[in-house]
């Protein structure tokens, strides 16, 4: 076998060509761009949408079988929806936790109502003379007084409690988004005086809830249920669907 010699000039050009040549990069914590360092700290982002379609819709949606919790495609086409009109994103709420911690965010107004009421009394007086009044005598009376208050958040709220698993590409989520519409008052009894009427109510909500719990994968869309939207008079409307997607992405922080 011959062998080959390279005539000097070659050899040398050979030899600083290898030396020169780029080399793969070393990742350390402050400069990682081969992702070899991933003890950041993670976040957990989870966004909920409550995006309204009519029954029809929605059951034409649903009408071929689902094998996947990644229902991206499903989003794509209810977004087609909204923007032919025939769709509307009723709401969107958004919420960010570390692992294992739960956290609320809220967007609402404090609904404060009575619960209990003493009931109405009447003066009673009597004379110098220590005699009550005459039977015909009409005296102020005090009309029934609230006693005790309840409080209802009305809007929207979201409650996360989101697990990263060991991959950091898995996740637990149990999640419960609401949303409360006071709807009107309920007349319970009125109280009629002289001076006018005093009426006892309560509050009547209407509320939509989910309350659940899902296994993500990091960047993928679930629609995790569907509920029913409220007419004008804040009763159910069976002719219209609330379809509700959660997503939850892992952040990385300062990355």
């Amino acid at each position: 076998m011959k062998k080959l010699i390279l005539p000097g000039s070659i050899a040398v050009i050979c030899w600083l060509a290898f030396t020169i040549m780029p080399r793969a990069q070393v990742g350390t914590p402050e400069f990682d761009p081969l992702g070899e360092h991933n003890n950041l700290p993670k976040l957990i982002q989870v966004q909920v949408e409550f995006i309204e379609v009519s029954h029809e819709q929605f059951t034409g949606l649903m009408a071929s079988p689902r094998g996947s919790t990644n229902d991206g495609e499903l989003r794509k086409q209810v977004a087609q929806l909204v923007k032919e009109g025939k769709g509307t994103i009723v709401e969107t709420m958004m919420c960010t936790a570390r692992s294992g911690q739960r956290a609320t965010s809220e967007s609402i107004k404090e609904h404060i109502y009575a619960t209990e009421y003493e009931p109405p009394t009447l003066e009673m007086s009597v004379g110098a003379d220590g005699v009550p009044p005459k039977a015909d005598h009409r005296e102020p009376a005090t009309a029934p007084t609230p006693t005790a208050f309840e409080t209802r958040n009305v809007g929207s709220t979201l409650e996360i409690e989101p697990t990263l698993g060991e991959d950091d590409r898995t996740i637990d989520l149990r999640f419960m988004p609401e949303i409360v519409h006071h709807v009107g008052d309920e007349i319970l009894s009125e109280w009629k005086d002289e001076h006018g009427t005093v009426p006892i109510k309560m509050p009547k909500f209407y509320s939509i809830r989910l309350n659940t719990s899902v296994v993500l994968i990091n960047g993928q869309c679930l629609m995790a249920g569907a509920l029913s939207q409220k007419d004008k008079d804040g009763l159910p409307d069976l002719s219209r669907k609330l379809m509700v997607f959660v997503r939850a992405d892992v952040l990385t922080a300062g990355h």
